[in-house]
């Protein structure tokens, strides 16, 4: 169906569980995340609610990587040609589906220019003119920007998209493969708490086997999130590059001890807009969103509820809700009241279907009691408080509903993860909407052999932990290894 097609839905009406595709595909439009009728396939338009809700995430990385000293950047989203074939097997990979400049000819090099599918192209020709000595790195910088691929499977917005928004990609340059897998540990640091304490849900990270990473590549890591469908998601990568890419951008130094020129060693992690994606996925139900607190556009919204005939006591509860809001932006806390001419009803449906996990409600009786109900949007309960005791109830109550959300999703996790030590019981799991754990000798032709199991079916990778000793369950070798095996996007 093409994007001028689709029809507009006007409330939710499947389970998550029973229909992922349509129910995620509504929830997008009818909470104004964003407008799909773009009239280009796998591009869309961000609405004032969802691009906050994303700038929202983009402000925890933002700040996370600014604690961690690693620098913002912006590198032009146009490469040059010439570019892009310094690395003649990343230009292999990715000429057939980059999107061209048309007319993008430079009359003084007769050269095309193409839009940006990854970052490396367009930063580590600069990184070549910045690195002279040892005294030069590291270089340690990110940018956020848009990725451009002609992507031919089956898309879908947020999860793959032919314009994929709001993806930042880390890129450091070492002097020592030490320095760099410290640096990987540290992005490894940064994703898990992003993760666990924003987004509120337990992501999977596993290590990819050799053959899937880039040629000279020393390894990558990558983040799975379950959807509830039961397919997996990768979700987030970093890349311990090894001096694979400094030697074909030219990446070196001066080692001044040594009098020798040495490759740089390098770090690349990227993830954007697929966070939103898994936020959505996970936490939202048959109501509408579900925003955890700390990366929710608005944590609070104040419902004022008056008779609009009384004139006499509908201002002293806007008043209130005045008040209440400046006390809780004082400490940090955005808030917003609905103060619009509608009835209750409409209000309190806007803010649940917007996952707002904070409703504050001032009537009449509250204004009279010297009291406001509060409502939680993850249990839809709701409790009576008094004016003395607001500020320290509301920060309690946004603590535990981000603490209840994680320990929700975790639960959905253990239920969809299982152990099997038996393929076609694996296979059978799987194909009912499970994800299987496996043991895995990290052979390439036992990898091979999981894979050739259907369509969709893939070892995405082996979990980060040593486990007890076990039988590989395709060629029964001894391993301690795990893979994580299910069917992915």
């Amino acid at each position: 169906m093409e994007n001028n097609e689709l029809q507009t839905p006007e409330a939710i009406t499947v389970d998550k569980f029973e229909n992922f595709s349509k129910w995620y595909n509504d929830i997008l439009v009818i909470s104004q995340i964003l407008d799909r009728r773009y009239d280009l396939k796998a591009m869309f338009v961000w609405l004032p609610y969802g691009l906050k809700a994303m700038r929202k995430i983009k402000e925890v990385w933002d700040e996370l990587f600014e604690e961690a000293g690693i620098g913002e950047t912006y590198f032009p989203l146009l490469v040059p040609k010439h570019y892009a074939e310094m690395n003649d097997q990343w230009y292999e990979g990715f000429k057939n589906e980059a999107f061209w400049a048309q007319g993008g000819i430079d009359v003084d090099r007769n050269e095309k220019y193409m839009l940006r599918p990854t970052g490396e192209p367009a930063i580590y020709p600069m990184f070549s003119k910045w690195v002279k000595t040892a005294k030069d790195l590291p270089i340690r910088i990110y940018e956020t920007v848009s990725s451009f691929r002609y992507e031919s499977k089956q898309t879908s917005n947020l999860i793959r998209d032919r314009e994929i928004t709001f993806w930042y990609e880390i890129h450091t340059a070492h002097a020592t493969k030490e320095e760099s897998d410290e640096e990987l540990e540290l992005h490894f640091k940064i994703n898990n708490e992003i993760w666990h304490d924003y987004l509120a849900i337990p992501a999977i990270p596993v290590e990819k086997p050799k053959w899937e990473c880039f040629p000279g590549a020393v390894g990558a890591r990558e983040y799975y999130t379950i959807m509830p469908n039961g397919r997996v998601l990768e979700n987030g990568s970093i890349n311990h590059l090894g001096q694979a890419y400094a030697k074909k951008f030219n990446i070196k130094y001066i080692d001044e001890n040594e009098g020798k020129e040495k490759y740089a060693w390098q770090i690349c992690t990227g993830n954007g807009g697929r966070y939103l994606a898994a936020v959505i996925a996970t936490h939202g139900d048959e109501h509408g969103l579900v925003f955890p607190p700390r990366v929710a556009p608005i944590p609070v919204t104040i419902i004022p509820i008056f008779d609009t005939r009384d004139e006499t006591t509908k201002p002293k509860i806007l008043g209130m809700a005045q008040d209440l809001s400046e006390t809780l932006k004082s400490i940090g806390i955005k808030t917003k009241i609905d103060d619009r001419t509608i009835s209750p009803g409409q209000k309190f449906y806007d803010a649940e279907i917007k996952g707002i996990p904070l409703r504050v409600e001032i009537g009449p009786k509250e204004f009279a009691n010297k009291e406001v109900t509060l409502f939680r949007r993850d249990t839809f309960k709701r409790k009576k408080i008094k004016l003395d005791d607001f500020t320290k109830e509301v920060i309690d109550t946004l603590n535990d509903i981000q603490r209840n959300l994680l320990e929700k999703a975790k639960r959905f996790y253990e239920e969809r993860q299982q152990v099997f030590t038996d393929l076609e019981k694996a296979v059978d799991w799987i194909n009912q909407g499970g994800v299987a754990i496996v043991n895995y000798c990290e052979n390439q032709d036992c990898w091979t052999a999981l894979a050739d199991k259907g369509e969709g079916f893939e070892l995405v990778g082996t979990l980060v932990a040593d486990f007890e000793e076990g039988p590989c369950i395709i060629c029964g070798t001894s391993t301690t290894k795990r893979g994580l095996f299910g069917h992915s996007y």
